[in-house]
């Protein structure tokens, strides 16, 4: 899944006079108190005091930002929580979400939906010398999956 992007501003009033600063995640854990490996920050916008860092998240995570000495006590820290709704947009998708491939499962919800649509309105071939059993989306473009049947006298089973 892809990073959601979260912004920080350290200090207070005008947020470009605390352009420049090194900050950094001094604590980054779970709602278990499990200690994770915090990502970095930076000043995505030069000179503007507007901090980011990108994480993607499927947990609650509290943290604590620390702009550095530069910055008086008062508004040196930022603590926060990250919470997963944050980044239900990106679990719902966008229309140029992929189906995937027969190795990889689409990642949103939106490509599970696509992937859905290509397997009910697609293909599938049957080889009966091999048992294979192909699926393919419209136009056959993409296999979906591939599915060997073994056929008894009484019975038909996919594996």
């Amino acid at each position: 899944m892809a990073n959601k992007t979260f912004w920080l501003a350290f200090g207070t009033g005008n947020g470009a006079s605390f352009s420049g600063l090194t900050p950094s995640l001094i604590l980054f854990q779970t709602e278990n108190g499990g200690t994770l490996t915090p990502p970095g920050i930076t000043e995505r916008i030069t000179g503007t005091g507007a901090y980011q860092f990108a994480y993607d998240t499927t947990l609650s995570i509290f943290f604590r930002a620390d702009a550095g000495a530069a910055v008086t006590a008062a508004s040196r820290f930022i603590e926060g929580v990250l919470d997963p709704i944050q980044a239900v947009d990106q679990k719902v998708g966008f229309t140029t979400d992929s189906i995937g491939t027969t190795l990889v499962d689409p990642t949103t919800i939106l490509g599970y939906v696509k992937r859905l649509q290509e397997f009910c309105e697609g293909n599938a071939t049957f080889a009966k010398s091999t048992g294979l059993w192909t699926i393919s989306s419209r136009g056959s473009s993409t296999t979906l999956a591939t599915k060997t049947l073994t056929n008894s006298s009484s019975t038909a089973t996919k594996t």
